[in-house]
C-alpha cells in the first residue's frame, strides 16, 4: 500500500463519520479566546499593520514613479556652477550642490581637518 491510497482511506474514513454538533456561538467564542489571551500582542501582529498599510505603500510608490525629477534646465545649471569651482579651491560642504563638485583629495583633507561648517 503506498502513501496516496493511505491518504485516500483516510479521507474516505473521515468523510464517513457523521459531522459533529456545533452550538452556534462556538466561532465568537473561540475569536474571544483567541483576542483575550493575545493582549498587546495583537497590536503588533505584522500582518494586520501589512494589510493596513498597503494600500498607503503603493500609493507612495506611485508617486514616487511619476513625480517630475528636477528639469534637465536645473540639472545642466548645477553642473555648471560645480564646473565652474576650481578643484584645487577650498571646500566647505555648506550646501547640496557642494556635494556634487568635482574636489581635489588634499582639498576634501583640508575641509576635514580644518572643521569646515556643515550644512544643517
Amino acid at each position: 500500500m503506498t502513501e496516496d491510497d493511505d491518504q485516500i482511506q483516510v479521507a474516505a474514513v473521515l468523510a464517513s463519520m457523521p459531522k459533529p454538533d456545533v452550538p452556534a456561538d462556538f466561532v465568537a467564542r473561540v475569536n474571544a479566546r483567541i483576542d483575550e489571551t493575545s493582549g498587546w500582542f495583537g497590536l503588533a501582529d505584522f500582518r494586520v499593520w501589512t494589510l493596513r498599510l498597503a494600500p498607503l505603500a503603493a500609493g507612495l510608490a506611485l508617486i514616487a514613479v511619476l513625480w517630475p525629477g528636477p528639469s534637465s534646465a536645473s540639472r545642466n545649471s548645477s553642473r555648471a556652477a560645480s564646473s565652474s569651482v576650481s578643484p584645487a579651491s577650498s571646500f566647505s560642504p555648506t550646501s547640496a550642490t557642494d556635494w556634487q563638485q568635482d574636489v581635489s583629495a588634499d582639498a576634501l583633507l583640508a575641509a576635514a581637518l580644518t572643521g569646515a561648517p556643515h550644512a544643517r
